[in-house]
């Protein structure tokens, strides 16, 4: 039978990093967390309750453990390990702990007890032996990185005899006798996260490389288990000895057997990121702690299933999981990928993942071969227009991006590695503490990477805390119009400093002056994120709500939505002016439509021959946030074809005049909107690609252009608020004031330098870009 989720357990507000389970009153859960708690966990009907929550750590919890009866815990005992290098021993009914112990001197990441003993590991690169009444016992010290997993491979009632494996991050297992490392085991190309003892002459470790793997107490690696596609955190044992279970932060829960390494058994996923840590019940259920703050518990059994309505919550749960296209991509190209007829093809194996394209969308399917079935697990996002990638080696690891940086003159340059998946603020601050250096430079670092990365040009970096990995066409169940800013070119990323212009970094408070590398802009910026799916169900239901005399048939739906579809051979935008013609409060997912359809050049013709359809598409951005955003989108992607760029030139005036009005004349209504900072973005992305326009081109590089293309902005500058949109229309300015000494003469008539000089203060890059157009205007 295959594992299915019998129970979730809410309660933590932050990741739960470690779980396990025993016998207090009876079978029980306890898990840890980062909001600096744990809780006990006991059996009610299908699930659990929270019976107790224990509380006293300074910071997060990292391990828990149970422990048995003794003279001074009767009942047992709940033991964490914490951030604070203390490990608390507490009363399985009291909230605060009995005892603390002291002796780590960093984060306590591994806990396990057994008859008489607790065995700890440490960041502080050592493991401790304690009696079970918490008296010091032995010190294991060797290794040269951070402990992350400890076992006890034969337990004795004589401490001297008790055999011990502790597992780090120096890529390396010891076997231990006493204080005394008797066998290393090397085989792990990276940090060793678990152990889980299957006898008292074999083992498993498992690591970020990863990999399981199985070793014999003479140092051999007789078996490696590959599946698990990203670092692998947990492993546990099933009571069979035969059956183990790994987790990891590839967002799965995979089931093996010893004896087959070649396959998983089954492979279980989640919707959150990190599954932190893993147990096995007795009765063979097991047990998860996860990034997003839940408990849950797997079974076989029939009986103890969750009923339909929990299971089917928890599919629809995972199916709208959005993925992040660097991490499951890579290199490949979305438009590689097969359609979803490559679904009716068996997988080959359990857990295999396949990539699926629908339209505009990609979705990752995993196969179940007990249930004979592909599973949807989730939908990437960032996967449109993804293009090969290459990878750049720095100590061993593949990264996105290494930048050489300059601290010292005379000195060597240093490397700053970054994976576009990281947070730009903490890959800065994690090469800050690499290098041991000051942290006034942490706002600049962080800037330096996002304008010179693939994260930066897009809304990425600065609205990456907030829309992290969300689908921007789905709230919970729910069509939103996109409100994903990410264009599918960077053109401002050229990876050169943004100080010096090359490629090499120079910190501010070095004698070297700064000269402009953001601009000119050469690439025109499009906004490619669609979820078809989302936008056809939308379209369907806004359909039958229409006026009947405004209703189209569902083959005239398809067409429409297959002119989205750029290798379509469908003819302009069929039926496009009677979705013009619908209620402005169901119009927005057509203009989705007209706005992904507009990249593939099926707009420009119709504009030529539909008289006033410009003028309807601006009249329409006034009606509602989601249309005007819609519209504006649809005009920064006409201007990218040849076909349309007269027009859109010969029209800037009242496309300029409209877009003031939306910036400076529009009510709370909109200013007030969710979406607000969109519309924003939006602007600021027409005006970029106007000055691109003018760049390129030297026939629409007039005095006229460039003054009436300057004017708007000079209007603009001082409504927009959001970052991003401040930064693209600055980059516009920069890109017209490039190598064009009658730009600079026009932006001084327009006073535009006064106006930038606003914002030369503002820290980020908003400021950092300003100065370099102050530069141009001298």
């Amino acid at each position: 039978m295959p594992y299915k989720l019998r129970c979730s357990m809410p309660g933590h507000s932050k990741d739960v990093r470690s779980v396990t389970v025993g016998d207090l009153m009876e079978e029980c859960i306890v898990s840890g967390s980062r909001d600096k708690t744990a809780k006990l966990w006991l059996p009610e009907g299908l699930g659990f309750v929270c019976d107790q929550t224990y509380i006293g750590s300074e910071g997060y919890v990292s391990a828990v453990a149970v422990g048995g009866c003794s003279d001074n815990f009767p009942s047992g005992s709940v033991i964490t390990g914490c951030q604070d290098g203390k490990i608390r021993v507490y009363n399985p009914g009291a909230v605060n702990p009995t005892s603390t112990l002291t002796g780590h001197t960093d984060t306590v990441c591994a806990l396990v007890t057994r008859p008489g003993f607790l065995l700890s590991g440490s960041w502080d690169k050592t493991a401790r032996l304690w009696q079970s009444d918490g008296s010091p016992v032995v010190t294991l010290s060797g290794h040269s990185a951070a402990v992350w997993a400890v076992e006890f491979l034969q337990c004795s009632s004589s401490a001297s005899e008790s055999i011990l494996l502790t597992a780090s991050a120096d890529k390396t297992i010891k076997m231990w006798k006493g204080d005394s490392p008797f066998q290393s085991f090397k085989g792990h190309t990276d940090c060793v996260r678990a152990l889980a003892v299957c006898d008292p002459t074999r083992f498993l470790s498992a690591a970020n490389d990863a990999t399981v793997r199985l070793w014999v107490t003479s140092g051999d690696c007789i078996s490696t288990f590959y599946g698990h596609t990203n670092y692998i955190y947990g492993l546990s044992m099933m009571a069979d000895r035969n059956t183990f279970v790994s987790c990891g932060e590839d967002r799965s829960l995979r089931i093996w057997k010893l004896d087959v390494s070649d396959e998983c058994q089954q492979t279980v996923f989640l919707p959150a990121q990190s599954i932190w840590s893993v147990s096995v019940m007795k009765n063979g259920d097991i047990v998860t702690g996860s990034s997003d703050g839940l408990v849950r518990v797997f079974t076989q059994s029939p009986e103890r299933t969750a009923n339909p309505e929990v299971l089917q919550a928890f599919e629809e749960e995972l199916a709208a999981t959005s993925l992040n296209a660097q991490l499951e991509l890579g290199g490949i190209k979305a438009s590689d990928l097969p359609g979803p007829e490559s679904l009716f093809e068996p997988g080959t194996r359990e857990g295999q993942t396949k990539m699926v394209r629908h339209g505009e969308t990609v979705s990752c399917y995993s196969w179940s071969s007990s249930d004979g079935q592909w599973t949807k697990v989730g939908d990437v996002v960032g996967a449109a227009g993804q293009s090969d990638s290459t990878k750049n080696l720095y100590e061993g690891k593949e990264y996105d991006y290494v930048f050489s940086v300059d601290i010292d003159e005379g000195k060597p340059p240093l490397k700053l590695p970054y994976n576009t998946s990281e947070d730009p603020w903490l890959a800065a601050q994690k090469f800050i503490h690499k290098n041991d250096l000051s942290q006034y430079y942490l706002d600049t670092v962080a800037n330096f990477i996002i304008t010179n990365s693939k994260s930066g040009t897009s809304s990425g970096a600065s609205e990456k805390s907030s829309e992290t990995y969300v689908d921007p066409f789905t709230g919970g169940s729910r069509y939103v119009p996109s409100s994903g800013n990410a264009p599918s070119n960077s053109a401002m990323s050229q990876g050169e400093d943004p100080f010096t212009g090359s490629g090499r970094y120079i910190p501010p408070g070095q004698p070297k002056k700064p000269e402009p590398a953001l601009f000119p802009v050469k690439e025109f910026l499009r906004f490619d994120q669609a979820n078809i799916e989302a936008i056809s169900t939308k379209l369907k239901e806004f359909n039958g709500k229409v006026d009947p005399k405004l209703q189209l048939a569902d083959s005239d739906l398809l067409a429409f939505i297959r002119s989205a579809d750029p290798s379509s051979t469908v003819e302009g935008i069929p039926h496009l002016e009677t979705f013009l013609r619908w209620p402005s409060d169901k119009m927005f997912p057509a203009l989705d439509i007209l706005r992904l359809a507009s990249r593939h050049s099926r707009v420009d013709r119709m504009l030529s021959e539909k008289e006033g359809l410009l003028d309807v598409m601006l009249a329409i951005s006034r009606s509602t946030v989601p249309n005007c955003m819609m519209i504006l989108r649809t005009i920064a992607h006409l201007l990218i074809h040849n076909s349309s760029q007269q027009i859109l030139m010969d029209y800037r005036e009242t496309i300029f005049a409209a877009i003031l009005a939306v910036v400076t004349e529009s009510d709370s209504s909109f200013l007030k909107h969710s979406q607000w900072k969109h519309v924003e973005i939006s602007v600021s992305t027409v005006i970029l690609n106007y000055a691109v326009l003018i760049h390129l081109k030297p026939s629409f590089a007039t005095v006229e252009a460039k003054a009436s293309l300057m004017s708007a902005i000079g209007e603009i500058l001082s409504k927009l608020q959001e970052e991003e949109a401040l930064f693209r229309t600055l980059v516009a300015v920069g890109t017209l004031l490039s190598n064009a000494d009658d730009s600079v003469a026009i932006a001084h008539s327009l006073e535009l330098k006064s106006k930038i000089d606003y914002f030369q203060n503002i820290s980020g890059k908003v400021g950092e870009c300003s100065k370099q157009v102050l530069i141009l205007l001298k």
